[in-house]
């Protein structure tokens, strides 16, 4: 899957990951490849994902999630 996360000021990552787990307004969700279209605020807490084996982890204090049709993710991060 592709994972953008930007904000207003840079991108703080843009590759490819096995696996996205993050807080939203309706509680903690993970992401895997093929996932359904989705919409959902983030709420503040810490993000994870699975890069090239090695999982990383970035706090976010907010945001908005996308998931789009073919395995794409964009976060707007506040």
């Amino acid at each position: 899957m592709k994972l953008s996360i930007y904000s207003i000021q840079k991108t703080l990552f843009e590759g490819e990951v096995e696996t996205l787990t993050l807080p939203t307004s309706v509680g903690e969700i993970t992401v895997l490849d093929n996932h359904l279209p989705l919409i959902s605020l983030v709420t503040k807490g810490q993000i994870s994902y699975t890069h090239s084996g090695t999982k990383k982890s970035l706090y976010l204090s907010g945001g908005v999630l996308e998931v789009r049709p073919g395995s794409e993710i964009v976060i707007l991060a506040n």
